[in-house]
Order: C-alpha cells, then sequence, then structure tokens
C-alpha cells in the first residue's frame, strides 16, 4: 500500500536573524497565534523591565533603517519626482545655489528631458493601437497617440528645449533671456523675454494632471486597503480572501459616464488655465519709467559735477544746459506725437538755480496739467538730494504718461473682455458636458417613465429620447440605463397586460420632486366593459403526452399566431394558460361609459322609443328572428316561447346592465373586429408554415398511422368585469372577474359540443354591425350551468380542411407584409365581410340556400315544431358534407338532441335548453 507523503515544515538557517515579522510571516493558523502570544509576552517583558530613553528609542529606529530598510520607488513615483524638478528646479537653482551648481542642474535638465521624450515615444507605442487602412502612410490610430494628452505631453516636452542650451543652439534659437543663462543684460525686450520664458515653462503644468490622477489613484488604493482591514476586523471577511478581494476592487473601471466627464473636464480645465496663462501676461500691462529714472540720475550727476567748482563758471553753465537739452530731447523722442496733451516732459526743476537763467533749465507748463493731463497720468521722478558745500542739489521731473495710461486702460478693457469669455465659455461647457452625459439623459429617464405611468398600454419609440442623449456617441451607461428603462417597461405592459395598466401607472408615477418607493400592486379593482374572448387549443393533453418538452415550442408558435392576430385587430393578450389564452376587447370604465351611453341615448331618444334594437340602427337579423320566432309559435302571444322571446328582449338584456353597450359609439367597429381577429387566427393556423409542420410530426401521427390537425374552439362575449391585481406581495396577475369572463369560457367549451369553431353569446352579436351579423347564423338557445336565464348563441362558418393561399406585400409597395396588414385593420371597413378573401373562403359552403333551410330548422326547433325541425336541419345537414365533420355540427347537435327525445317535443318546452357542458 502507498505510503502518505510526508508532512513538510521551513526551517531556518538561523532563526535568531529573523524579525518578529519574518517569523509571524513563515507560519499560519494556531502556530501563528501561538507565536504572536509568545511575541507579544516577550515584548511586554522587554517594556517591563528596561525603559530606554527617548532618544535612545530613536537611534534604534534609525539604525534599524539603515541595516535593514528598502527603498522601493515605483516607475510612477519617480516620474513624479521628475516633474517636480522641471517645475520648480530651474527657481531653486537661482534662489538656493551658487553659479558653480549649474553645470549639474543643465544636466539635470537634459536628463528630464530625455526621460520625458522617452516616455512620451513608449506611452506612443504601448497605449495605442494602429489599424491599416488603404494608405499605408496614414494608418487609424486608436488610444493615446495623438489624442489630447499626447499634444499635452509632446507640448511639454517642447517647453523644455529652451533651457537645454545645446539643443537650442542647434536649433538655431538659442536660450530665452531668463531660461538658463545668468547674469544676462536685458532691457525692455529682454524682459519681454524672460516673460515669454515663464509663459513658455508654465506649460510643463499640464504634468500636474498626472501626479493628480497618481495621487487619486492611491488615495483609492489606500482607502480600498482600510475598508479591507475594518471588514477583517469585524470578521466579515477572512485573512485568505483579502487578496481576492484586492483583486475585485483593482478589476473595478470607472464608469464610462464618470470616465468621459472627467476627461472632458480635464481638457476644458487644462486648456482654460494655458490661454490664462499666455493672453492674461500679455493683457497685464502697466507703464514702465525705468529709462525715465536712468536719464533723471544721469542729469542729477551732471547736476552736481557742474556744481563741484564755480556754480556760475561759463563752462559749467554751457555743460548743464547741453545735458539738460539733450535730456529733454531724449524724453521728446519716447512718445512722438502733434497732440499738445500727449507732450510728454511737463516739468523740469533743477536745484540749485544757476547760470543767470531759470527758464532754460527749468519749466513747468502748470494750466497744461490743470486743464488736460489728469492727475492718474502724472509721474514724478525726484532724485534723493546732494549736499556739497551746504548746498543742495537734485532734480525733479514731471512725465505725462496719458498715452501709457490709456494703452494701460485698452489693455485693462481687453483683459475684463478676456476673462468674461473665459468664464462665460467654461461655463457654458462644463454645463453643456453635465447636460449632455448626466443631466439630459436624466430628463429623458423621467419623462419615459412619465410617459409609461400615464399610458402603460401604449408602446413608446424611445429612440428620440436616447438619440438626442449621446447621438452617435458610445454606450454611456446612462444609455444603457435608458435601455433598461425601456425594456422595463415593455416587459411591464407585457407581463401586466391591459388589466394590470392601473398597476403599473399607479406604481411608476412619480410626483413633483418625490415619489414612493413602497411597492404597490394590490390596487383596488374597478368595473370595466369588455369584449372577452377565450381560445383553446383541441387535443392538447395529446399533444402534451408526445411531444414532452417540445410542447413549449408548440404552444409558443401557437400563441405567435392568437397574439399577433388578434392585437392587430384591436385587441390584446391577459392570460396565457397554457393550452388556452383569454383575450380582451377594452370598451371602457364604467363611469366614462355611462356618461358616454347616457349623453347618446338623451340624443337617440326618439329613435329608440320607436322599439328597435339599436339606437339609429335598423333591426338586426338577430332581431327580425325573434320576431318572427313570437309570431310563429303555435302558443300565440300567451306561450312560452312569446313570453321569453318579446320583440324588445334584446334591448331589455342589454339595458339590464348598468350601461348599454349598444349606445356606446364606434363599439360595433370593435366587435367586429374581435371577432375577424378570431377568424384570422382560425386561417393562420392554416397557413403558418411552422404549425402546418406539425401534421408531419411523427409523434403527433403515429408514424403517419393517423391523422392530425390543428384545431382551436373560440368564445365571445361582452360584459363588464372587475379589472384588478389577484394574488398577494408574492406574486400578483392582473386579469378579470365576473361571470361574463366565464361566459366566454363557456363558450368556448360549447363550440365543441356544436362542432363549430367560434361560438358567440347574442350580447356579443347584438354590438357588431348589420353586416357582419348577416353573416352569423343563431344556432341554438341555452342555458349555463349557475344561470337559468335563456341565451341564444350564434356561430360563423369556418371551414378549414382547404388550402390557404401564403400572403405576400403588394409588388410595387414600400411596406412590408406586416405593415400591409397593420394598415388593413386600422383602415377597416364594413365593405370588408364581402371583400376579403380570407373571410369568404372560410364561409364557402355556408351558401344562401343552406343559410335559409338551417334558419328554418332552428326556428321550428325553438318553437317545438320538431319534425319539420328534423326535415329542415338533415337537409343543411346534407349541404354540409363537405366540411370539417363531414357535415354540419349545429345542425347534427341539435338532431341528436331530439333524436334523443323520440323526435317528440316536450310538453314544457320553453324554446331552450340546458347546455350539457361548462
Amino acid at each position: 500500500m502507498p505510503t502518505a507523503s510526508p508532512s513538510r515544515r521551513i526551517v531556518s538557517a538561523d532563526p535568531g536573524l529573523l524579525s518578529a515579522e519574518e517569523l509571524l510571516s513563515s507560519h499560519t493558523g494556531g502556530r501563528r497565534k501561538s507565536l504572536e502570544k509568545m511575541i507579544h509576552q516577550h515584548n511586554k517583558e522587554i517594556s517591563v523591565d528596561v525603559k530606554p530613553p527617548i532618544m535612545g528609542q530613536i537611534k534604534d529606529k534609525v539604525r534599524w533603517f539603515l541595516e535593514h530598510a528598502r527603498i522601493k520607488i515605483s516607475y510612477d513615483d519617480f516620474m513624479m519626482i521628475v516633474t517636480l524638478f522641471v517645475l520648480f528646479g530651474d527657481d531653486l537653482r537661482l534662489l538656493s545655489f551658487p553659479p558653480s551648481a549649474d553645470t549639474a542642474f543643465a544636466v539635470l535638465n537634459n536628463m528630464c528631458f530625455f526621460l520625458f521624450l522617452i516616455e512620451l515615444v513608449l506611452n506612443c507605442w504601448a497605449k495605442s493601437e494602429f489599424f491599416r487602412t488603404k494608405s499605408i502612410w496614414r494608418p487609424k490610430v486608436k488610444g493615446y497617440m495623438f489624442s489630447f494628452f499626447f499634444w499635452l505631453d509632446l507640448l511639454a516636452v517642447v517647453s523644455m528645449i529652451p533651457d537645454i542650451l545645446w539643443l537650442s543652439s542647434l536649433l538655431g534659437l538659442g536660450a530665452l533671456p531668463g531660461a538658463g543663462s545668468v547674469g544676462t543684460k536685458v532691457g525692455k525686450a529682454g524682459r519681454i523675454g524672460a516673460k515669454t520664458s515663464r509663459v513658455v515653462r508654465m506649460v510643463r503644468l499640464v504634468r500636474l494632471v498626472k501626479l493628480y490622477k497618481i495621487t487619486s489613484q492611491r488615495r483609492r488604493e489606500r482607502k480600498m486597503i482600510e475598508d479591507l482591514r475594518r471588514l477583517v476586523a469585524m470578521g466579515h471577511i477572512d485573512h485568505s480572501e483579502v487578496s481576492k478581494y484586492l483583486e475585485k476592487m483593482n478589476d473595478q473601471k470607472q464608469s464610462k459616464v464618470g470616465a468621459e466627464l472627467s476627461d472632458i473636464i480635464t481638457r476644458r480645465v487644462i486648456i482654460a488655465v494655458l490661454m490664462m496663462l499666455c493672453v492674461v501676461p500679455m493683457l497685464s500691462w502697466s507703464p514702465s519709467v525705468q529709462d525715465e529714472l536712468e536719464a533723471t540720475m544721469f542729469l542729477h550727476a551732471v547736476n552736481v559735477e557742474a556744481g563741484a567748482g564755480s556754480p556760475s563758471n561759463s563752462t559749467n553753465c554751457e555743460y548743464l544746459k547741453s545735458s539738460t537739452n539733450a535730456y529733454k530731447l531724449f524724453m521728446e523722442s519716447i512718445v512722438e506725437t502733434s497732440k499738445s496733451k500727449d507732450q510728454y516732459l511737463l516739468g523740469l526743476s533743477i536745484e540749485p538755480q544757476r547760470c543767470n537763467s531759470s527758464l532754460a533749465l527749468d519749466f513747468d507748463d502748470y494750466p497744461l496739467i490743470e486743464e488736460v493731463v489728469r492727475e492718474d497720468a502724472i509721474s514724478v521722478i525726484e532724485t534723493p538730494p546732494t549736499i556739497i558745500d551746504d548746498v543742495e542739489y537734485s532734480i525733479e521731473a514731471t512725465f505725462n504718461l496719458t498715452s501709457f495710461v490709456e494703452d494701460q486702460a485698452r489693455a485693462g478693457i481687453y483683459l475684463t473682455i478676456f476673462v468674461i469669455f473665459m468664464l462665460v465659455t467654461m461655463s457654458a461647457q462644463f454645463t453643456g458636458d453635465a447636460q449632455k452625459l448626466v443631466l439630459a439623459p436624466i430628463e429623458n429617464m423621467m419623462e419615459m417613465v412619465n410617459l409609461v405611468a400615464e399610458d402603460p398600454l401604449e408602446e413608446f419609440d424611445f429612440s428620440h429620447h436616447m438619440s438626442q442623449t449621446n447621438g452617435a456617441g458610445g454606450q454611456y451607461e446612462t444609455r444603457v440605463v435608458q435601455i433598461a428603462i425601456q425594456k422595463i417597461t415593455a416587459l411591464l405592459r407585457v407581463g401586466f397586460g391591459v388589466a394590470g395598466a392601473d398597476i403599473i401607472s399607479t406604481n411608476m408615477a412619480v410626483g413633483e420632486g418625490e415619489g414612493s418607493a413602497v411597492l404597490e400592486p394590490m390596487i383596488p379593482g374597478k368595473r370595466v366593459y369588455a369584449i372577452f374572448g377565450f381560445t383553446d387549443i383541441h387535443a392538447f393533453d395529446y399533444c402534451t403526452e408526445k411531444l414532452e418538452d417540445e410542447i413549449m415550442t408548440f404552444v409558443n408558435s401557437v400563441a405567435r399566431i392568437v397574439h399577433d392576430e388578434v392585437t392587430r385587430w384591436g385587441g390584446l393578450c391577459n392570460k396565457n394558460l397554457g393550452n388556452a389564452f383569454l383575450m380582451v376587447w377594452r370598451i371602457g370604465d364604467e363611469d366614462e361609459l355611462q356618461a358616454v351611453s347616457g349623453r347618446r341615448r338623451r340624443a337617440s331618444h326618439s329613435s329608440s322609443s320607436a322599439g328597435g334594437v339599436g339606437a339609429g340602427r335598423p333591426m338586426s337579423p338577430t332581431a327580425s328572428s325573434r320576431s318572427a320566432a313570437a309570431v310563429a309559435s303555435p302558443g300565440g302571444p300567451a306561450s312560452p316561447t312569446a313570453r321569453l322571446f318579446p320583440a324588445s328582449a334584446a334591448t331589455s338584456n342589454v339595458r339590464g346592465l348598468s350601461v348599454d353597450l349598444r349606445r356606446i359609439p364606434g363599439l360595433d367597429i370593435m366587435s367586429d373586429k374581435a371577432l375577424i381577429g378570431f377568424l384570422k387566427v382560425v386561417v393562420e393556423i392554416n397557413r403558418d408554415k411552422q404549425v402546418l409542420a406539425y401534421r408531419a410530426d411523427n409523434r403527433l401521427t403515429a408514424k403517419g398511422s393517423r391523422e392530425y390537425k390543428l384545431r382551436m374552439g373560440f368564445g365571445l362575449h361582452a360584459g363588464w368585469a372587475i379589472e384588478g391585481a389577484v394574488g398577494s406581495l408574492q406574486k400578483v396577475d392582473a386579469t378579470y372577474l365576473s361571470p361574463h369572463v366565464n361566459m366566454a369560457a363557456r363558450m368556448e367549451a360549447a363550440s365543441r359540443q356544436f362542432g363549430v369553431s367560434i361560438l358567440m353569446t347574442e350580447r356579443f352579436v347584438e354590438l357588431m354591425s348589420p353586416e357582419a351579423q348577416e353573416h352569423c347564423r343563431k344556432i341554438d338557445v341555452v342555458t349555463v350551468k349557475g344561470s337559468a336565464t335563456p341565451m341564444p348563441v350564434y356561430s360563423y362558418d369556418t371551414y378549414q380542411n382547404q388550402t390557404f393561399p401564403v400572403l405576400q406585400a403588394p409588388k410595387f409597395s414600400s411596406l412590408n407584409l406586416e405593415e400591409v396588414l397593420a394598415a388593413q385593420a386600422d383602415e377597416y371597413d364594413v365593405h370588408m365581410w364581402d371583400q376579403d378573401e380570407d373571410l369568404l373562403q372560410l364561409r364557402s359552403l355556408s351558401t344562401t340556400e343552406f343559410k335559409v333551410t338551417f334558419k328554418e330548422g332552428v326556428t321550428a326547433y325553438l318553437t317545438g315544431q320538431w319534425e319539420k325541425a328534423r326535415q329542415h336541419l338533415e337537409q343543411a345537414d346534407e349541404m354540409m358534407s363537405q366540411s370539417d365533420l363531414g357535415g354540419d355540427g349545429p345542425s347534427q347537435t341539435l338532431l341528436n338532441y331530439m333524436k334523443n327525445r323520440d323526435w317528440i317535443c316536450p310538453p314544457d318546452w320553453a324554446g331552450y335548453r340546458p347546455l350539457t357542458s361548462k
């Protein structure tokens, strides 16, 4: 048997040389805890027994640092030091170092220049992606190269060229005054050059952006480490999980919105700072009198020298006068203008006065000063007095700085305009960036939520909102959130359906500046009116047994057809029950319909009092058949049949409701569309390729031994229902609860008993247009379980054992097939019953002769004339021998009912019978 591998342990060559930290790092678990305890106890004993002085402790720490400490510096730290040297090195050289250190600083400047240049090249290579294009000389570059920060780094490198003496000389630039040259004598031009040099040097400040980013990143890392330490101390995570959490935190990337906004703000700030650095010095101008001061001091020296001997000596006087005239000419040459107000030298006073002529040496144009030159434009230069032999020598010169003050004012105006421009521009830029990336998406999201809250059933196109937010830009998180809102609202609409509209609206409505965070799906129900349609897949248990896991695909293929056709024709799906679907054509709330019905009743009181079935509408075939049945009743007016079906029965039946639906304008079109929607489903399940493929499925045909064709049943009824939420906070279904919903389901179930695809109640048929009613036939009068009220039922003939042609869009139409079908439904009119090929093909076996024969048979059946009914119904059944059932389903149902009673009408026959199914 194999031997167990021996346990291993770490052995140190000299444990005595290991520090406490090193010793602890090599042990884990219980041994580590024991070592921690021993080391703590050892340190405690040392601290109790020996207490070295403070200086001794400091000395021990310094000694440990000198012997054991290892300094690690990262690339970012090193480049940070280099950047700080480039920014402050030249100023520190001039401030704190002797001229002998200039050579060392020049060498360091050269090293920094090459380091920046190498960094620029490496960033271009490592942080850029190059893509081939048609032109090999113009490849497509993505990343760092040619980006905004690339140009900033390049500008910072170029700004160092004046400090690199050999490179600037090689390029023919020479060293800018004040940039690396010491002891240069500069005049005005030199001062301008020095100012330019300082501005160029300020360009290097852009590298501080990198320092800021590095500092911010390290601050985040320190915060993450502190958070992890806190979690470890609280016991939320274990030491072994620290590295995993660090990796997870490091992998967290800044959001695209945050990165884009930060990048844009950084660029804006850098551009603004550079513009301020370049423009403000140019506009911040102040007059300089350095030349005037030097000339005045020179004249003062001549004055003193001329007075050192004999003050009245003619030679000295001539020397002083010639110097004074030269001084005046020099001053006038500074500002050359013909305007008297711009006379530059306004006054000159030479003390002491001598040479028998004060006018030659002294003048003061006091009227000019008082009338033309303002006080702000006067500059007085007075030399320090020199006393020789108790004689005081001094010179006082008064200058007119009007032209310089005007230039200064002009520059001030320009500077103010520039600052206003920068403030307005940058404020607009920052506001625009925030609006584009953050505020506009939030506003659009709120608008999207409000639109959905106002009308949850409307399928809004939010592409306009999202295109306004980011244009053709990238997929920012705000756009992702907008798409998520659009999907969530679509899911809510699909999940809750028309019955859940109020649930969606109530929970998504946001007040002014606030919204409730409490979910309230269990809102009170409300009474509404609608057309309810119930449809079911026949032989579903058999399909489930044979198809097994593929039954979902089968059901969804049928659901696709049902949902598409019903939605196209104005309805909505409320429930998917596996093999059955509850469809709803919502008419409206009870309060709204009562107001509409009341106005319509008052407006049409005269026509409604005439006894017609519908106000303002001709009597439908339904009403006329009822009247005929009453007249033909063998019992006369007092017979049960007459009592059951009076001429105004339909009106009283509908008006038994709190709302007379027949008086709702446009409801006949909605009712027509509801029937057409179901008829189109019948056609499509016999035309759709995916559904037709199941006819050849060996699992359903038992390998060809039996035939399988998808058949469905449909029930239609109109009435009220309570619309609301059913369930709890754990699971909510938005649905309709009412006997009228159940009636639609009973109609679907009874359609199998009658052998028809569609079964409709009289309440629904009465709502349709006369043109639609004309193609429906009354097949029986029944009572359903739970109700003793007799109810006529109707059907629309659907012959399905035929081939329906594949639909195609018109050849030269710009619309696709879906758009053509949608337009056909939107533009519905009653002529469609006689023009639509699908509807005509469905009832192709229902001829006029057949309908007349069947109607006579049903009338005889209802009035108790069963022998006559038998003859007509058998004849009608024979006319339908080519149908799906090989005959007429309703005729066979009524014949079987009478046959079971030996063709004898019971004495208590009231003209209706109970349904044998729910």
